[in-house]
């Protein structure tokens, strides 16, 4: 991991009436990094994430991908320029096969056509274990294979920048673990990761620093141990002086 930074926010500012998701925001993601982001409902992370992917346009400040401002572009565009997200819901076409499902995001996302997109389908289908299930209709796929297919279609787009939304969300603990053993495989390939997540153990197992945001606003980044130790940070959680990690399941 590089020192450069891939993606950087300078006092990104977004309201919707008197509702506040990102308040001066301002910090960047190290090229190679995996970042998680923590934070209470309503903290705006979500809502980070579309802005950052084109769902949402800022109202002040900028966003930059390796010095290239974001911010008047399309999502298709910043697709095509490396930032790929996924949904805390998944999104397949159910009608479709897994497969299908695979190439039409390397030929719409990814840009690829005929072998080449297929090749890339292939291989995305293999690195997120869904081999087994390829011809399977999309709309009869588990959970588990359902958030292995949200993060395989991302991964056919060809990111540079992977945004991941609570993916660990709603799976057993061997099944986060599973995710878990993907993500770091997708970032030991050289893709950089923003992860959003409630589980905890996934991030502090995974990330090499933390955000916590509050409100719309930065509270605290740095190591992961450092930042959930901080008392303001379990303050946010918790309402109490007590350990994150006491708290039943993870961070609420």
């Amino acid at each position: 991991m590089t020192t450069e930074r891939l993606l950087e926010l300078d006092a990104v500012s977004k309201r919707f009436g008197r509702v506040v998701v990102a308040d001066g925001l301002s910090f960047g993601v190290r090229q190679g990094e995996t970042l998680g982001i923590v934070g209470p409902n309503g903290a705006g992370k979500t809502s980070l994430f579309g802005m950052i992917s084109g769902d949402l346009r800022v109202d002040t400040g900028d966003i930059r991908l390796s010095g290239t401002s974001l911010t008047s572009l399309s999502t298709a565009r910043r697709v095509r320029s490396g930032v790929v997200r996924t949904h805390q819901v998944p999104r397949p076409f159910t009608g479709m096969t897994v497969f299908e499902n695979v190439l039409v995001a390397a030929q719409q996302g990814g840009g690829l056509r005929a072998s080449h997109a297929v090749d890339r389908t292939l291989e995305v289908i293999e690195e997120t274990g869904l081999a087994e299930h390829a011809n399977v209709v999309s709309g009869r796929l588990g959970l588990l294979s359902r958030k292995r297919l949200e993060v395989a279609r991302a991964l056919a787009c060809g990111p540079r920048l992977l945004l991941l939304d609570e993916v660990a969300g709603g799976l057993t603990d061997p099944e986060v673990d599973t995710l878990v053993s993907i993500v770091r495989g997708v970032n030991a390939r050289g893709v950089t990761v923003l992860w959003i997540e409630h589980v905890v153990r996934a991030l502090v197992s995974t990330v090499d620093r933390l955000v916590c945001l509050a409100l719309g606003s930065l509270v605290a980044e740095g190591k992961p141990s450092e930042v959930l130790a901080r008392p303001e940070v379990k303050q946010i959680f918790l309402g109490t002086g007590a350990a994150v990690d006491e708290a039943p399941g993870g961070l609420p």
